[in-house]
Formats: C-alpha cells, sequence, structure tokens
C-alpha cells in the first residue's frame, strides 16, 4: 500500500513560517560505493539509487533527515561534513575486518529536510516528529524493508533531537520502527556521524529502551 504525504500541509500544521520558503525535494536512498572504495577518500565513488546496487551485501546506514549541504546541487544524503565523517571515521566507529568488500547504503528515516534549511535546534524536531506520526514511520519502513537484502547490516546513526528530555529520542524512534519491520535484525547503535569528529564518539554505542520510557544515555 502506498502511503502519500502532503509534506506541506504537515509543515503547515507543526510550524509557523509566515510565507518562508524552504526546500520541497526528497533526498534519495542512495548506494555509495563499496566500503573498500571510499574508506579514507574525498568523496564517495558514486552514487546510485538503491535499486542499482550490485549483488552482495551492504552497510545500511540510517540518518535522521536531510540538512543544507544535502541539496547543493542534486540532493543526495550526506553530502557535506557528515560525509566526510563517515568516509573518515567508519573504520573507528565499527569493526569492519572482513567487510570491506560490503556496499554502503545511505538512508534518511525522513527524506525530506526537516530542519527547513535553518539551524537544526529551530524547526527539525518538531517537524521530524510531525512528519513521522502523519506517514513518515510507514514510508520508512516501506523504504527499508525494500532495501535490506539478505547478510546486510543495518546501523542507526540517527540523532536524539534536542527535545529528548520531553520526548522519546529521534533515534529510538526510528530503532522501534525497525523493529517493527524487521524484529530478527540487531542494528548496530552509534553517534550520528558529525559527531564523529570528537575519537571518544566514534565507537561509541548509544542504548534502546521502548519509545514510552526512552530517555537519553
Amino acid at each position: 500500500m502506498s502511503i502519500c504525504i502532503n509534506y506541506e500541509q504537515v509543515i503547515a500544521g507543526a510550524v509557523s513560517l509566515q510565507g518562508r520558503p524552504f526546500e520541497k525535494r526528497l533526498c534519495p536512498d542512495q548506494y555509495v560505493g563499496t566500503l573498500h572504495q571510499l574508506l579514507e577518500q574525498a568523496t564517495f565513488p558514486c552514487r546510485l539509487t538503491t535499486d542499482q546496487r550490485p549483488t552482495g551485501a551492504a552497510l545500511i546506514l540510517i540518518l535522521e533527515s536531510p540538512h543544507i549541504d544535502e541539496y547543493v546541487d542534486e540532493p543526495g544524503p550526506a553530502k557535506g561534513f557528515t560525509g566526510e565523517m563517515i568516509r573518515q571515521h567508519l573504520s573507528a566507529a565499527i569493526d569492519l575486518a572482513g567487510r570491506q568488500a560490503f556496499g554502503l547504503v545511505l538512508m534518511n528515516a525522513i527524506q525530506h529536510q526537516c530542519s527547513l534549511g535553518s539551524n537544526t535546534a529551530v524547526y527539525r524536531d518538531r517537524v521530524f516528529r510531525a512528519v513521522w506520526a502523519q506517514g513518515g514511520k510507514e514510508v520508512f519502513q516501506a523504504r527499508l524493508a525494500g532495501t535490506v537484502k539478505p547478510g546486510d547490516l543495518v546501523m542507526n546513526c540517527c540523532t536524539k533531537g534536542n527535545d529528548f528530555e520531553i520526548h522519546p529520542p529521534l533515534r529510538s524512534l526510528v530503532e522501534a520502527a525497525i523493529r517493527e519491520v524487521m524484529p530478527d535484525i540487531e542494528t548496530i547503535k552509534r553517534m550520528h556521524p558529525a559527531a564523529w569528529r570528537d575519537p571518544a564518539w566514534r565507537g561509541k554505542a548509544w542504548r534502546y529502551q521502548s519509545t514510552a520510557i526512552a530517555q537519553a544515555d
């Protein structure tokens, strides 16, 4: 069953923009090469649709939503600093022994720009939660189920958000959705790659709790 989200309507109900324009394009999920091709490189070697990914296992790295750099030229996930951190420090974030031939698929839980191009503290969390509650969760689950193949690893690197003290962290909402649709998958949980600039955060796992009681770790 296809789910259609009226993104502009959801935005209007979540925040007051008073006519301020915002990015309306979707940021597609993309296959960006094999790990041995992209680690420690200046750019990703390719950007293909997930349908075009080669045969073989892949690491599915999930972020929460695209921001600003992702809309430079054609939209694509992790095009700026986040992508740089992934290429430079993924091998420090998780054990890649025996996995150098894995492909890397980048996926945003919500493909719309929840930040609306502003500082992420302004709109992102409210817009993410609104879209998630009005079909975004189901759209993500359908995309994930259509992307993951046998042998793939799923890595949840979503941010916890800025309002995690009063709402379940964004990353916990995403984790719960993954578990609903793929209960047999044990995800790898790491901090958002933007935090990997600090070596202490690169291999740090976060602990999932039910979204009904989830708190920040």
